[in-house]
């Protein structure tokens, strides 16, 4: 579900953080800041090595935007990259998983959606409300806590929205402490989000006994605090979460655990995303 970074001055993160970054959020990378008359963006779809070392060219001791992606709706290409433009002036970068989806370019993802249908109409009247303080606590509230955006305009200056539900590390501002592997987590083992196997590993079969428990408890995950609480179900409570998986993906509850264990990141944004989608229906399940 990525991971958005706003990087102070001075700061610069190591190439073991970058490849922890990496590792949990493939799918993209993007750096923007503006110099005072430049609004500089990069995004790329690359490996390892490509992003480390784009990071240290681009990003490093800067104060800038980053955004590592882990593709939940659209095709994972340099055009779903963040960050995105909203105007010539204004970039914008997002984490989470909007309710918006991607219904009229599926190959687009939710964020450009957004931008597309909202944002951008809201720049192109007034560029500056994107970084009033009221505006974005406004916004922050319409889109749920679980969704953080970062705007960069080329005069330097940078907007969050939903900050508060965010954390911080060596001075920076991170988006969540679930896609990647921060201090901050309070897990173990394989309730990680961390792969720890490969996939196909073979895993004991285990007897999984139906409850309407499951889609109740990742329903009121989901309903008190969005993604985030989807991922704190999903990693204190795998069994239900398997159960939950299996009843709303249609695979089997052994399946949806290997699916926990193996790539439990992958997991955590699928059932987010489904059951979003779902909550209207499972409300009065």
């Amino acid at each position: 579900m990525c991971l958005l970074i706003h990087q102070p001055k001075g700061v610069t993160f190591s190439r073991q953080e970058l490849r922890d970054f990496y590792q949990h959020n493939p799918d993209g990378f993007g750096v923007a800041f503006g110099d005072g008359q430049t609004l500089h963006v990069l995004r790329l779809v690359g490996s390892e090595k490509e992003i480390i070392e784009a990071y240290q060219r681009q990003a490093a001791g800067r104060e800038c935007v980053i955004h590592f992606r882990m593709a939940t709706h659209g095709a994972k290409n340099v055009d779903n990259a963040h960050p995105y433009a909203v105007t010539d002036d204004i970039v914008m970068a997002h984490n989470g998983v909007l309710a918006c989806g991607n219904p009229a370019h599926p190959t687009m993802s939710d964020t450009w959606h957004l931008i597309q249908y909202v944002i951008r109409p809201i720049a192109e009247m007034s560029p500056d409300l994107l970084f009033c303080p009221t505006w974005g606590q406004m916004f922050g509230n319409l889109i749920g806590s679980s969704n953080k955006l970062a705007f960069i305009h080329r005069d330097g200056r940078v907007a969050l929205v939903n900050k508060a539900s965010g954390t911080t590390h060596k001075n920076a501002w991170l988006s969540n402490n679930y896609a990647w592997s921060s201090p901050d987590q309070e897990y173990s083992g394989w309730y990680s989000t961390t792969r720890i196997s490969p996939r196909g590993a073979k895993v004991e079969p285990v007897e999984l006994d139906y409850t309407e428990e499951a889609i109740e408890g990742v329903l009121t995950a989901y309903v008190n605090d969005g993604d985030n609480g989807v991922a704190d179900y999903v990693l204190n409570n795998p069994d239900l979460a398997a159960l939950a998986l299996s009843d709303l993906y249609g695979c089997t509850e052994q399946e949806a655990l290997d699916w926990i264990k193996d790539y439990n990141g992958e997991a955590i944004a699928a059932l987010a995303e489904m059951i979003s989608d779902e909550a209207p229906a499972y409300a009065y399940h």
